[in-house]
């Protein structure tokens, strides 16, 4: 088991969990703010993954059974698909049980990569658990 409490990145009931690669302006921000969740946040690539290529960071909200996959790109959205599905092989069976998300922030979204096909089945595939933002994205667990 890769998902252990002792390799996450922040505290049970961090309040505020943000995932950002060093030297990037892009972010991803999760707010708890009354801290009632048991959350716990892992930084895939280059670290529990070292491999092969696999989304950027792990976010879990135990306490819902909720895993965000979040991947960190600069301009090539259509990229980050295979990213996040090589993150979701990698630990789904770990998460069993949980509702899978998944995100994506770049610095710019061009309109032929959200149309490129791979995105687009992969978009109708998750729905509205798929979100793609520019440069940030804050959400509430």
């Amino acid at each position: 088991m890769r998902l252990t409490s002792d390799k996450s990145l922040c505290e049970i009931r961090q309040k505020i969990i943000l995932s950002k690669d060093k030297g990037s302006p892009r972010k991803h921000c999760a707010q708890n703010p009354a801290q009632k969740y048991c959350v716990r946040q892992y930084k895939l690539d280059g670290d529990l993954v070292r491999q092969q290529t696999c989304c950027d960071f792990l976010l879990t909200n135990d306490t819902l059974k909720k895993a965000y996959f979040i991947e960190l790109k600069g301009g090539n959205v259509d990229r980050a698909v295979p990213q996040l599905e090589a993150g979701l092989r990698l630990f789904q069976a770990e998460l069993s049980g949980y509702e899978f998300l998944f995100r994506i922030v770049s610095s710019k979204v061009r309109t032929h990569d959200i149309q490129n096909n791979k995105f687009r089945k992969f978009k109708d595939k998750w729905g509205s658990r798929l979100i793609c933002k520019t440069d940030y994205l804050e959400e509430t667990l």
